[in-house]
């Protein structure tokens, strides 16, 4: 089958490199423009699609807007029987769906109808979930409505953060790929409609959303503090006995303690104790450890390392 593939950040990497490994004909992949990257944003930086399918020799696209008569034009003048999505960042008009012979198909990176939207990763982790996965949708114009080829499942352990979770997440993408493009191959694809009882949404977050609240119970922030990990990050400020001093802290990584805090002795976001195990802080059920943070403007550290050159004493209070 001829293939245009459609992709930008790592995610969609193991999907191109199985997918080239393939008979198919990949007649050409579309990724966005580069864009400045960096502190100072001073040069423009390939997108890690781009550079992997220039190392395989593949024709490459990257207009401002996919949707644009010219590329439409374009596109249809290559005939593809499939175009595969994964990660590509722009909405895609109704016209441009009606391009490939075949279908158009997606693969989202959660079992839908579940966490439809920009950030099913982040979003299954800050909930709990012990499992997500990947499922292979055929592209309509409503975002993530498609009807359902497959899907795979992934587990996501106890102390997951989004970061960890994302690269299997893509592997099982790229392993899913070949699947369904097996089924094409052999006409024994099918479709399912999503149950629209079962739809949640993954809204994209931004910088302030990443705020801790430490009125909530300690497993809840401890998922919370995961699935912010690496992006946009949990967030909170840490003031001194006296409530003159602020400084903000990025929360990268916590672990739960199993011993309850007597609630009547402390407020949540009270310091309970400092330690080579890290800062124990007060919730509203007992209390977490934070043993991997980030002062802002700094470089990332052990909650150990951060003690030997900043004090924290107990009784200090992280707060908004």
């Amino acid at each position: 089958m001829n293939v245009v593939f459609m992709g930008t950040p790592d995610f969609a990497l193991p999907s191109l490199r199985r997918l080239a490994e393939t008979s198919h004909n990949i007649i050409a992949v579309i990724t966005q423009p580069d864009r400045p990257k960096g502190r100072h944003l001073k040069h423009a930086s390939p997108p890690p699609v781009k550079q992997l399918a220039e190392k395989l020799g593949l024709k490459v696209m990257q207009p401002e807007n996919v949707n644009d008569p010219k590329t439409l034009r374009e596109l249809r003048d290559m005939g593809p029987d499939l175009i595969v999505v994964v990660a590509f960042g722009q909405k895609l008009s109704q016209e441009f769906l009606e391009i490939p012979k075949i279908a158009c198909i997606n693969l989202h990176a959660s079992l839908l109808p579940k966490y439809r939207g920009a950030a099913p990763i982040i979003w299954a982790v800050v909930n709990g979930e012990k499992t997500t996965g990947v499922t292979a949708q055929k592209v309509v114009y409503e975002m993530d409505a498609g009807d359902i080829i497959l899907q795979e499942a992934v587990d996501i352990g106890p102390d997951d953060t989004a970061g960890d979770l994302e690269p299997r997440l893509s592997e099982a993408a790229g392993n899913l790929l070949i699947k369904v493009l097996d089924a094409y191959k052999q006409s024994t694809v099918s479709y399912s409609p999503q149950r629209k009882e079962l739809v949640t949404y993954a809204t994209r977050l931004k910088k302030q959303d990443g705020l801790i609240n430490w009125n909530q119970p300690a497993e809840k922030i401890h998922d919370f503090i995961r699935g912010m990990n690496p992006k946009p990050g949990a967030f909170s400020f840490i003031t001194d006995q006296d409530g003159m001093s602020k400084k903000r802290l990025i929360i990268l990584c916590s672990h739960l303690e199993t011993q309850k805090t007597p609630q009547e002795i402390c407020k949540p976001g009270t310091v309970l104790n400092t330690s080579a195990h890290g800062v124990q802080v007060a919730t509203a059920d007992g209390s977490l450890w934070i043993t991997k943070l980030q002062p802002e403007g700094g470089r990332v550290m052990t909650a150990q390392e951060y003690l030997r050159g900043h004090q924290i004493d107990g009784g200090e209070c992280f707060t908004p």
